[in-house]
């Protein structure tokens, strides 16, 4: 089984890849401490930087286009809250809050 990289100010994570998951529902139900209060794409407490592997991620949502600058989607900021892994892949996502 797959496994994704999640990397936080208190560690790093390895737990399996869920299809069409997204990443707060994932670390919420591996218990990793991924910040977020609203899971709508509002907040940004869930800022999320692909570290690798943007290639198996779900394209960028029109409420990233909205929360997000264009100078940080470029810089491969996503937000936790609408990313899902779409494909089998190394995937190293890190937490980035403001």
């Amino acid at each position: 089984m797959s496994q994704v990289t999640l990397i936080t100010r208190s560690g790093t994570y390895e737990v399996p890849v869920e299809l069409n998951e997204t990443i707060v529902a994932i670390a919420k139900k591996h218990k990793v401490p991924w910040g977020h209060a609203c899971q709508r794409g509002v907040c940004a407490q869930c800022r999320t930087q692909v570290v690798e592997g943007a290639e198996y991620l779900s394209e960028i949502t029109s409420e990233e286009k909205l929360r997000l600058r264009k100078a940080e989607r470029a810089e491969g900021f996503r937000l936790g809250c609408q990313i899902k892994i779409v494909g089998q892949g190394t995937v190293k996502l890190a937490h980035r809050p403001y």
